[in-house]
């Protein structure tokens, strides 16, 4: 009894920070609870890619502003094998290139670093003017590719989007709905 008791506990104790989570076809979004001596907040995720391939995500925190001011960003972040580097370099730019529409496409500017760990990490970092555009495109397409420079590096699924982005709103207190054009 005692073993059993011991590994659920270091069971516990190693299991991950995010509270809640949810699958939604090729998405997923999650909460995780924040304590602070001043405020107590919910930081809500929705993503889709990892476990090697870039991660294309939003995310948003409770009590921050929101729809119809304010709409998350959509980034993509791209974690590189140890001592290889990001195929996003600082100083580059990503295009987000819709299947609906091929002439429409979204470009963000690229932050690259090399973290505690010495690995290369990247991630892209839209425009504020680009963020509810680049959301209402993801909502009505079905994939997205991912430029950098003039080398595709990810095809990202769109399929269960809306319903992660909704539930990730929904979770920090947000306005489900993301007007389409």
């Amino acid at each position: 009894m005692r073993l059993i008791l011991g590994a659920c506990l270091a069971a516990l104790a190693a299991s991950p920070a995010w509270a809640d989570y949810w699958n939604y076809k090729d998405w997923h979004a999650a909460t995780e609870p924040n304590e602070t001596e001043q405020d107590s907040y919910l930081t809500c995720r929705a993503w889709t890619g990892g476990d090697g391939d870039p991660i294309l995500a939003l995310e948003v925190f409770s009590g921050d502003g929101g729809p119809p001011d304010f709409y998350p960003m959509a980034k993509v972040q791209e974690y590189a094998p140890r001592h290889y580097p990001t195929l996003m370099q600082r100083g580059g730019t990503v295009d987000f290139i819709f299947d609906f529409d091929r002439s429409f496409s979204v470009s963000a500017g690229i932050n690259s670093w090399i973290n505690e760990e010495g690995l290369a990490e990247a991630e892209s970092a839209l425009q504020f003017p680009d963020h509810l555009p680049m959301l209402q495109a993801m909502k009505q397409g079905s994939w997205v590719e991912i430029w950098a420079g003039n080398d595709m590096f990810y095809e990202a699924s769109l399929s269960g989007f809306t319903a992660a982005y909704g539930r990730m709103m929904d979770e920090c207190g947000f306005n489900l709905s993301l007007p389409v054009e």
